[in-house]
């Protein structure tokens, strides 16, 4: 008799954690995605960040240097790497500023048609009219030359793709958040 009950109660106990297990699961996987997601949502924050860390502080090095903007935009392209995708890239901005970050002249490239210099071709356009000309920027200490040296800002503009489909399964929509990262440097002063 107490064969039979053992077998029927080790049946039962087999059935409940498979049941149990049907509803942990999903859970589960649920989590393991998001976790994989957000991964790689930050990889893509941080990468943006630093790439416009990078570019301001190249500019700030270049200063009057003819053709500025284009080896920006060149180490801007090299920057963004694995698991970035670079045509997700909407604009890269070059900008004069002051102390407080005001945007107050700008150049504003976005990631279409192509540029061509020495044989060596980026995937950017000006948009619109220079506003912050390579001549204009002012890396001199001499304050009778341009009023003495300037503040320079580099803001990156990328839209997130969504890697898994987690965000239509959570209800968190399908529309992925853009990353906008602005660095602002002094140009680096020359005698």
């Amino acid at each position: 008799m107490r064969s039979r009950r053992n077998t029927t109660r080790r049946r039962r106990s087999r059935g409940q954690a498979l049941v149990e297990f049907a509803f942990i699961i999903p859970i589960f996987m649920t989590l393991i995605v998001a976790i994989a997601e957000f991964s790689f949502l930050l990889v893509v924050k941080v990468g943006v960040t630093d790439t416009a860390q990078d570019a301001v502080q190249y500019a700030s090095e270049l200063g009057q240097t003819t053709n500025a903007d284009f080896f920006i935009l060149q180490l801007v392209e090299k920057d963004m790497a694995a698991p970035i995708n670079k045509q997700e890239i909407q604009s890269v901005v070059i900008f004069k500023t002051n102390l407080l970050g005001a945007n107050l002249g700008s150049d504003t490239y976005t990631r279409t048609g192509t540029w061509t210099l020495n044989s060596v071709t980026i995937p950017y356009s000006l948009s619109g009219t220079k506003g912050y000309p390579e001549t204009s920027r002012c890396n001199t200490v001499d304050t009778s030359v341009c009023g003495g040296v300037q503040w320079i800002g580099v803001t990156v503009t990328y839209q997130y793709a969504w890697i898994t489909p987690l965000p239509n399964l959570v209800g968190l929509g399908t529309t992925p958040p853009t990353f906008v990262q602005t660095s602002t440097s002094r140009l680096e002063p020359i005698q």
